[in-house]
């Protein structure tokens, strides 16, 4: 035999208490992950770039930003 509305009632609460309790502990934000993956830093002006930031952009950055600079002073790291 089935519940009745009472027990639905209960476990829709316990659900939603669950699902606040993981709101309230931070789990949705990714503002840490963010931060954390902003590994690339040129090396001219100090801004910092996601990690996964192709080459394209980073060469499209120090052309506007820095275009007496050569690409290699602001992004040393990408020697090859």
């Amino acid at each position: 035999m089935g519940g009745g509305n009472g027990q639905k009632s209960a476990m829709k609460r316990a659900k939603n208490q669950e699902k606040l309790a993981k709101l309230a502990g931070g789990g949705g934000s990714q503002l840490k992950v963010n931060a954390q993956a902003q590994t690339i830093k040129c090396h001219v002006c100090l801004s910092t770039f996601v990690c996964t930031s192709s080459e394209a952009k980073l060469k499209e950055h120090s052309d506007n930003k820095h275009p007496t600079k050569d690409f290699y002073e602001c992004f040393p790291h990408m020697k090859k």
